[in-house]
């Protein structure tokens, strides 16, 4: 291969990024026609499981010698968040491949999120399949919709499915963090979305008047509080922990997001409200925290609205005596990766699979890059795309046959 030739992978994952599955309207018909191709082109099963119309769950099956074990799987998102074009130095969904700084670059929004993970899956799964290796157990690669507006209409309703329960699934690897340096977060938790409005009511008049009892008179003790909250927080994070990014999930994260309320510069707004996004860590107790909150906006007689219900959030604990856990650990030394358990910052679709009671671990192989996921002039490195497929195939191997 010339310096200048492109390797088949690189341009079958270009191929995939170009497909503009990006919200509002995310082309979810062109995507499953594209991963159906490849797997026909490979020789692998397929099925499509459409909860939500327009909304499909692709998976790919990598059939194994013993289909009574607990199956593997490979879950990824199709779905990408949106861009703004003008802050791009490509267009973002041109896959274009640039030589830059003696290295090509692949330049496209979802080259370091799911889907370079979710690609990296497929070529691994093709590599595999040519080889005639044949794994002990069943692969399932899984590519869900919607995961970035929450995953209700991808894995949150396809894991209560009789399909996805005839995966059988024993072990799930799911959305990773790529790292600065050779190093492998293994995320076995993630921080609960826990977002909540606060309204408050008050009397209304002439902006000229100093009227008593104003919505935001109410509101504004309530903002104080949170933001302190907010503070302690921070401050937690910076004088617990040398290594911030390692353990931000240990602490629960809170921003005013929206503010509303007023109609005209001269007349005191009758309502006024607030939302917080706020992540709250596996360490604490959500039933408490919520408690806590609602006390605060009850104090001050404003209404307080939890914007998502959810109160579970369970933990996949890295165990090395695991032979799962075990098996990954292996392949890391192999490829000089040193694996740190942490809890993921956001959320992912993992949580549903763990909702099932099948451990899940978030990993990403990719290294040595600026943490561009949803920023502007997201890239890859082609040679860390190609390890990434290598990485793969000995995980995927590795599980496969415990």
């Amino acid at each position: 291969m010339t310096v200048d030739q492109e390797p088949a992978s690189v341009s079958r994952f270009r191929k995939y990024l170009q497909i503009k599955s990006v919200h509002p309207k995310p082309d979810y018909e062109s995507i499953k026609n594209y991963l159906i191709e490849q797997a026909d082109e490979i020789g692998l099963e397929h099925q499509v499981v459409e909860c939500v119309e327009g909304k499909p769950v692709i998976i790919i099956k990598l059939a194994g010698s013993d289909p009574t074990q607990k199956s593997i799987l490979l879950s990824s998102h199709t779905d990408v968040v949106p861009v703004f074009e003008d802050q791009w130095k490509y267009p973002p969904f041109a896959a274009e491949r640039a030589f830059e700084d003696g290295e090509y670059r692949i330049y496209a929004r979802g080259s370091q999120d799911m889907k370079a993970q979710g690609f990296s899956y497929m070529e691994a799964l093709r590599a595999i399949k040519n080889s005639g290796q044949k794994l002990t157990r069943n692969v399932f690669a899984i590519y869900a919709p919607d995961e970035e507006i929450g995953g209700a209409d991808g894995v949150g309703v396809f894991s209560e499915t009789k399909e996805f329960e005839a995966l059988n699934a024993g072990f799930d690897l799911d959305e990773g963090i790529g790292s600065h340096e050779n190093i492998l977060w293994a995320l076995g938790a993630e921080r609960l979305v826990s977002a909540v409005k606060f309204t408050a009511h008050g009397n209304t008049g002439h902006g000229s008047q100093f009227i008593e009892g104003t919505a935001i008179e109410k509101l504004l003790p309530v903002i104080n509080a949170m933001m302190a909250l907010r503070e302690e927080e921070k401050n937690r994070l910076e004088t617990t922990w040398s290594n911030k990014e390692e353990h931000q999930g240990e602490v629960t994260s809170v921003n005013l997001t929206i503010l509303e309320g007023g109609k005209q510069q001269n007349v005191v707004p009758a309502t006024y409200s607030a939302t917080f996004d706020i992540r709250v860590s596996p360490r604490r107790n959500i039933v408490e925290f919520r408690k806590m909150i609602s006390d605060l906006a009850e104090k001050h007689g404003v209404e307080c609205q939890f914007l998502y219900k959810e109160t579970r959030n369970p933990i996949t604990e890295w165990d090395s005596t695991n032979p799962f856990f075990s098996s990954i650990e292996s392949v890391c030394k192999k490829y000089g990766k040193t694996i740190i358990p942490a809890i993921c910052p956001g959320a992912t679709d993992a949580r549903y699979v763990r909702y099932k009671g099948i451990p899940a671990i978030g990993m990403s192989p990719l290294a040595n890059l600026p943490l561009l996921a949803h920023a502007h002039n997201e890239y890859v490195t082609e040679s860390e795309y190609l390890k990434a497929i290598n990485f793969y195939i000995d995980i995927v191997t590795g599980l496969a046959n415990v």
